[in-house]
């Protein structure tokens, strides 16, 4: 039928067809575009010479329709597969309820942990940042022992124990290709043991499976003569971005020293909130402290808060994680009063408990402190409130026969903004549990001292509160020091589950030791086995809080919060949509 010939309505029909296809993309038939004489017949003309141009013109504008067509198809059918697959979590006519998301499983990445260098003395520069160092004594020696764990069946995961800058292997603990597969079930470790270090260090171990490798290691600082005569010992720490440490001081003869290390590759600053004995200290210095990759930054606390009985600080840095710790030295006069490695104590909460509390007889504490400028030596509580309100803080000490009363009955006020002290010298000798429960968040942790006579070296302990037990935490215990493992359990009874870990790499017999509710328990290393080079701790029951308490020669003695357990891979909720 000629277009002449075609009544108005077919034509109109033709043209509102032609019309909805244009507009969804798709190409118009040929029988609705107009030819090149139609094209002539409505006025427009094509020079001959321009005709196969313009032919190409529109194929290739077909063409790219034809795509555009293609492409629109592949989403709208991705979107109705997308409602299809949906419809099952969301019912018709629900409208307003929330489709679960999915969850990814992430693998635990590798673990890294900083390793504090050896004590110095400082000299020169004795305030502000960057203070410089002096020998120590001829005695002085420090050693780190790590232990790397398998996972049942599976070999040692691959560790070493590196430079601070990540980038030199110092020793190889475990290799990444065994030499046999270990048997289905069988653990065992890989064992470093009193390796003389002199600088800061990290320990490094590849995951154990889809879990973070079971690993620690401990530094321990020992000296015999010289002003730093004493023990000290620290954990290697994994790197945060907020954490507290509490009990450092800047009283005359004291000198505690900031160590900020940041193991990882990108930059990273640090503020730093300091609490006082009066208060909040507002100090120079204290913000946007640089601390370069591999590298670590010392604040001298002297020259932010001098003489203070005890500070409480708060590290928080932005950018790479770091960590922390304060190296505290007390000198009375020409005789040595004690060294320690002060590490980060759990969160501000409104609950703390403090294990490891180790109190020498009344009657070796009182001769003690009676000579002048020995009354610090005397043990007390700290209690740091960085809130703006007064927090009433209650007191229960736990023995191994249960409650321990105190001169009061254990309740203080400690004023907003600062830190205050309870004395622990009434208690009877022996190793406590302390908790402390307040009515506002507040930080925690306990000073004490061993040693009887004046004129004499004198050590010092700083116990940290701790966060609760779970499962493969790992003691690493270091050659020539006696260690205690200090258990509480304030709300319930509750049982620990401790296997040795030889030095060849062997894993001995679980042991279960039960803790009452309300008491203390401490277990000699040597109960769990000989010669051992670490033991594994689990937990179940009630909650359960733990230390490990170290003495060496003479007076020396040191408590190490007992750190994390193993870490899983986690679970990322992921969720669909545009």
């Amino acid at each position: 039928m000629s277009r002449r010939n075609e009544s108005p309505g077919r034509r109109a029909r033709k043209q509102a067809g032609s019309d909805a296809a244009a507009a969804a993309g798709a190409p118009v038939s040929a029988a609705s575009e107009p030819s090149g004489g139609d094209a002539a017949q409505a006025g427009t003309a094509v020079p001959s010479g321009q005709s196969g141009r313009a032919e190409t013109r529109v194929r290739r504008q077909r063409h790219r329709r034809q795509a555009v067509t293609a492409g629109s198809a592949v989403l709208i059918l991705a979107a109705a597969t997308a409602v299809v697959a949906g419809s099952g979590a969301v019912e018709s006519g629900s409208a307003g309820r929330t489709v679960e998301s999915a969850a990814a499983d992430v693998p635990a990445g590798p673990l890294t942990a900083v390793c504090p260098e050896p004590l110095r003395l400082l000299s020169g520069a004795v305030a502000g940042t960057d203070p410089q160092f002096s020998p120590v004594s001829g005695s002085a020696r420090t050693t780190l022992s790590a232990v790397v764990l398998s996972g049942a069946g599976n070999p040692v995961p691959a560790s070493s124990l590196l430079e601070a800058d990540g980038t030199s292997v110092l020793k190889t603990i475990a290799d990444d290709a065994p030499e046999e597969q270990p048997l289905a079930g069988v653990r065992s470790a890989g064992v470093l043991a009193n390796e003389l270090v002199t600088g800061a260090t990290v320990l490094s171990a590849e995951p154990s499976g889809t879990l973070q490798a079971t690993a620690n290691a401990v530094v321990g600082f020992s000296a015999e003569d010289g002003d730093l005569a004493g023990l000290a010992a620290a954990n290697c720490q994994a790197p945060g971005n907020d954490m507290w440490i509490l009990g450092a001081r800047t009283t005359v003869g004291a000198t505690a020293v900031l160590r900020l290390t940041n193991p990882s590759e990108s930059p990273a600053a640090a503020d730093l909130e300091v609490y006082g004995s009066q208060g909040r200290v507002e100090g120079t210095g204290t913000r946007g402290i640089l601390v370069p990759p591999g590298e670590t930054k010392a604040i001298v606390l002297a020259g932010v808060a001098a003489n203070d009985p005890g500070l409480a600080v708060r590290v928080r840095s932005s950018g790479g994680p770091v960590t922390a710790l304060v190296q505290q030295s007390v000198l009375r006069g020409v005789t040595p009063g004690g060294v320690e490695l002060i590490q980060p104590s759990a969160a501000a909460s409104p609950q703390q408990v403090i294990s490891g509390v180790r109190i020498q007889s009344p009657a070796a504490t009182k001769a003690l402190t009676a000579k002048r400028g020995y009354e610090s030596a005397s043990p007390v509580l700290q209690v740091a409130v960085p809130g703006s309100t007064n927090g009433v803080v209650s007191v229960r000490v736990l023995g191994e026969d249960g409650d321990v009363s105190l001169p009061g009955g254990g309740v203080f006020t400690v004023p907003a903004g600062s830190v205050g002290q309870l004395p622990l010298d009434s208690l009877p000798e022996g190793t406590y549990s302390v908790e402390v429960t307040a009515d506002v968040s507040v930080v925690a942790g306990t000073v004490s001292s061993r040693g009887s006579k004046p004129d004499t070296a004198v050590d010092l302990a700083v116990t940290p509160s701790g966060e609760r037990l779970g499962n493969e935490h790992l003691a690493v215990l270091p050659a020539d020091i006696a260690s205690v493992l200090s258990f509480a359990a304030p709300a319930g009874a509750a049982e620990v589950r401790l296997t040795g870990v030889a030095g060849d790499g062997s894993l001995a017999d679980e042991q279960i030791i039960p803790v009452p509710e309300g008491s203390t328990v401490n277990i000699p290393a040597q109960r769990v086995g000989t010669d051992l080079a670490a033991v594994l701790i689990s937990t179940t029951g009630e909650p359960v809080y733990g230390a490990q308490v170290l003495t060496g020669k003479n007076s020396g003695v040191s408590v190490l919060p007992l750190p994390k357990g193993n870490i899983g891979g986690t679970s990322v909720p992921v969720s669909l949509g545009y």
